[in-house]
């Protein structure tokens, strides 16, 4: 407003108007400028509502992606628990896709909590990492409700052996992280898609069936979606995830 005004001082007090002025080119100009005004706000209007567009539809997307990193405490069992659940939870949603329901499983009388990755610490033993870390988690997609389970272990060590009748596939492979193991299993209608990782400091373990019901020792489960929710290759990929194997 400043500039406009010392522009209007300027153009008075230094010259004369022009010749041939007259009432018609004056009104004339202002409808010029009027629709000038116009087009410009109409403009500035649809560059508005296309940024408000983005920012609902692109940012809570970019935001997904660029995450920030998860934290790194392992000097407390509570900063390990919830290191593990970020990290946990990051992997399984990035298999996930995006319309997917994901809800906590719980037994009768607990609440879930508001994370439903958070995982539960029961302690092992006085160090942060003597515990067994896990959590379970119901999904549900277009396909039908499964789950996808977490586990990891103090220490090393492997997995059951090949040969159960239950088993489908059953295979071992050496890793950079450690001896993997990989197995599909079949208990009447429940297919499960299981993996572990004997790390050096760690024994990790994910599962995923096709059933949304908590697996309970002596429940039959029920069938609700044709296969797992995660398939073993899936499953192969959050026992890989970095940084499960944590230092002593």
């Amino acid at each position: 407003m400043e500039d406009v005004r010392t522009a209007l001082t300027a153009y008075v007090t230094e010259g004369e108007p022009p010749l041939g002025l007259s009432g018609d080119a004056v009104l004339a100009a202002a409808r010029r400028a009027r629709r000038q005004h116009l087009v410009t706000g109409a403009v500035a209007v649809c560059v508005v509502v296309l940024a408000l567009a983005l920012a609902v539809v692109v940012l809570p997307h970019r935001g997904e992606i660029a995450s920030t990193p998860c934290p790194g405490g392992t000097d407390t069992r509570t900063a390990l628990v919830e290191r593990l659940s970020c990290l946990v939870g990051r992997a399984v949603r990035a298999l996930l896709p995006p319309e997917a329901q994901i809800s906590r499983l719980t037994i009768p009388g607990e609440t879930p909590p508001a994370d439903p990755f958070h995982l539960i610490a029961d302690p092992a033993g006085p160090h942060p990492q003597d515990a067994v870390f896990h959590m379970g988690v119901r999904v549900t997609d277009a396909r039908g409700t499964g789950s996808v389970y977490f586990l990891i272990l103090p220490g090393g060590g492997g997995g059951p052996k090949c040969g159960d009748p239950e088993q489908l596939v059953c295979r071992t492979e050496t890793t950079p992280a450690g001896l993997l193991w990989l197995s599909t299993l079949r208990s009447g209608d429940i297919v499960t898609n299981r993996v572990g990782l004997a790390a050096p400091n760690a024994h990790v373990q994910f599962w995923s069936t096709n059933s949304g019901v908590l697996s309970q020792t002596g429940v039959r489960l029920p069938k609700q979606r044709s296969e797992p929710t995660l398939t073993l290759d899936q499953v192969r990929l959050l026992a890989l995830t970095p940084g499960l194997d944590f230092p002593l």
